[in-house]
């Protein structure tokens, strides 16, 4: 797969050499507050790097900066007949509020374009303030709710017409 780019970042696909890089993320304490947790262990690590190449059911990428230094991660997975959920968004804490935004936007223009969907899912923690201010000016609608998430989900235009006003 090609780099997807944009004027502040690019994404591209995983590949097994990013292991450390993520686990750096995944297990750093402050950033794994609200994610599921991840063992640190690299084997571990790249071996569901290798499952996730041998399958075409999800699109895991490393989001670079425009020097092609790592910073951060983002998933498109549990791909629907009309829908997509969004995750494993964890950036570095050096980045600038336009790559963070940029990152997310390129992943879901992606999904849109490669799913044909017209809205996208996704949980967040209830204790996850930032997050959840985020995703709600974006469009995101809170669907349901149990002890620690809430469940969201976004309309592709709602979404598109949100971000535009912060990134454009």
């Amino acid at each position: 797969m090609n780099k997807i780019k944009g004027k502040y970042v690019n994404l591209r696909e995983v590949e097994l050499e990013d292991a450390e890089f993520i686990l750096s993320l995944r297990c750093n304490a402050k950033k794994s507050k609200y994610l599921n947790q991840t063992e640190n262990n690299i084997e571990k690590q790249r071996e569901y790097l290798k499952k996730y190449k041998n399958q075409n059911k999800e699109y895991y990428f490393i989001i670079e900066d425009k020097k092609q230094n790592s910073i951060g991660t983002i998933r498109i997975y549990d791909i629907r007949e009309d829908s997509f959920c969004p995750g494993s968004w964890i950036l570095k804490d050096s980045i600038s509020p336009e790559e963070a935004l940029e990152s997310d936007y390129l992943a879901k223009v992606f999904a849109f374009k490669i799913t044909g969907a017209n809205k996208f899912h996704f949980d967040v923690r209830k204790g996850n303030k930032k997050v959840l201010k985020f995703h709600k000016l974006m469009g995101a609608k809170i669907i349901n709710e149990n002890e620690i998430d809430y469940f969201f989900e976004c309309q592709k235009n709602d979404y598109l017409n949100n971000i535009k006003k912060y990134l454009f």
